[in-house]
């Protein structure tokens, strides 16, 4: 089966309506609930968003039990409410219930479509985004490769269609940390558009992007109550069938250092392209070499990039180099995994440090502010904010130490109950 780009639904992803759209609709339970059966799971979401979960939970629970007594409990039309039940329950912090109403609704999307539809997307991403939010990353790692399985098998190898779905996997396994993984999706991607696709085109970029990105993840990866899943790389063809065959190599940085500087090069080529945007590339380059204690290169293109706007006023020089600028902030937004269900309802902590910057981006003193609540987190948080590195501010051109630099952190944890 051949599908074109335009039908995907890659993520299932939910839009979020207006105010106006949401004022059109109509009140809950002033409609026959066959009528509510003609709303999108995307419509209540944005009721569930605005507070009605309960409200809308009802409604879904409704109309599940109405198809259930006129039809079957295998009838498609369930897909949809299940989907809804699923999202108006994780937003009460039912997450069992969540995932049972969309393991539910894709088993009948499966019987209803067969067992590689496309149907069935929707809810499995919806188990997915669940199992990220309980902390249960194996779970949901089998999810997303298991769309990505639907999805491979709808295009020849070596597909641009394919491109989508391999962007879709490799940035999940980014933001897991499964570098080595997500690093032989991108260079596939990079593979298919040397053979398709200009070598200035949003693909490429967005490829390359990614393979920058793994390589510094590799070095800098911070503070997280993730656990690394080391998924195998799936596998993937060329046209004629022979597979794709990708071996990472552990420390090889000079490669994601030649991925930003090719897209430098295609910045300064590309057509549209300005001298803000030119600069914000070059400005990768440069933040790559300051991580990577490359600090004389560094200072050479950031220099570079302020004599570019140095007769004109510019809010981007000011944003840029007017202060110092995290670029690896070791410290989590959250630490814990989330439980199964909310005994008590997640605590939102705030902690306070101050630290100071030397003219290389290096925090060479942390001091802790305040912290509220206090947590056994903050002294980890002291600890981690240590190993923080800045782009160093700039003043006549030249780099400068920056002491006082506030730190402002905000992360959830869960308390535990006796």
């Amino acid at each position: 089966m051949r599908i074109g780009l335009s039908t995907l639904v890659l993520l299932g992803s939910i839009t979020l309506l207006g105010d106006s759209h949401l004022d059109s609709m109509p009140t809950l339970g002033s409609t026959p609930v066959e009528d509510e059966l003609l709303l999108e799971p995307s419509e209540l979401r944005g009721r569930i968003e605005a507070g009605e979960a309960e409200e809308v939970l009802t409604l879904a629970t409704e109309v599940i039990a109405e198809i259930e007594a006129n039809r079957t409990r295998y009838d498609e039309a369930l897909v949809k409410p299940l989907i809804v039940f699923g999202d108006a329950s994780r937003e009460l912090g039912e997450y069992i219930d969540a995932i049972n109403a969309y393991e539910r609704a894709r088993q009948i999307s499966r019987l209803s479509n067969g067992l590689h539809s496309i149907e069935q997307v929707e809810a499995v991403h919806r188990e997915a985004e669940t199992y990220l939010e309980l902390g249960h990353i194996g779970d949901a790692n089998d999810s997303y490769e298991y769309i990505f399985s639907i999805y491979n098998q709808q295009f020849e190898p070596f597909s641009v269609d394919l491109l989508p779905t391999i962007f879709m996997l490799a940035d999940w396994y980014v933001l897991i940390y499964n570098v080595f993984a997500a690093r032989g999706l991108y260079e596939y991607a990079t593979e298919i558009v040397d053979h398709h696709l200009e070598r200035t085109s949003p693909e490429n970029i967005r490829a390359l992007q990614g393979l920058a990105d793994t390589y510094r993840l590799e070095r800098f990866r911070p503070l997280s109550a993730l656990g690394q899943i080391q998924a195998r790389i799936p596998v993937l063809y060329w046209a004629d069938e022979t597979p794709f065959r990708y071996h990472a190599k552990v420390n090889d940085f000079e490669t994601g250092e030649e991925a930003l500087v090719e897209l430098v090069k295609i910045e300064i080529e590309r057509p549209d392209s300005t001298p803000e945007s030119i600069a914000r590339a070059k400005l990768q380059l440069a933040d790559w070499f300051t991580l990577f204690e490359k600090n004389e290169k560094a200072v050479v293109i950031y220099q570079d990039i302020l004599a570019t706007f140095e007769n004109a006023e510019s809010e981007f020089l000011t944003y840029e180099f007017g202060d110092a600028v995290p670029l690896f902030f070791p410290l989590s937004t959250s630490p814990d995994p989330q439980p199964l269900r909310l005994e008590s309802p997640p605590i939102t902590a705030e902690v306070g440090f101050t630290v100071d910057v030397d003219e290389t981006g290096r925090v060479i003193q942390v001091q802790l502010d305040s912290a509220q609540p206090q947590s056994v987190l903050v002294k980890e948080f002291e600890e981690s904010l240590k190993n923080a590195i800045y782009r160093p501010r700039f003043e006549d051109g030249e780099p400068k130490p920056r002491g006082n630099v506030k730190v402002h952190h905000t992360y959830i944890f869960f308390p535990k109950t006796d």
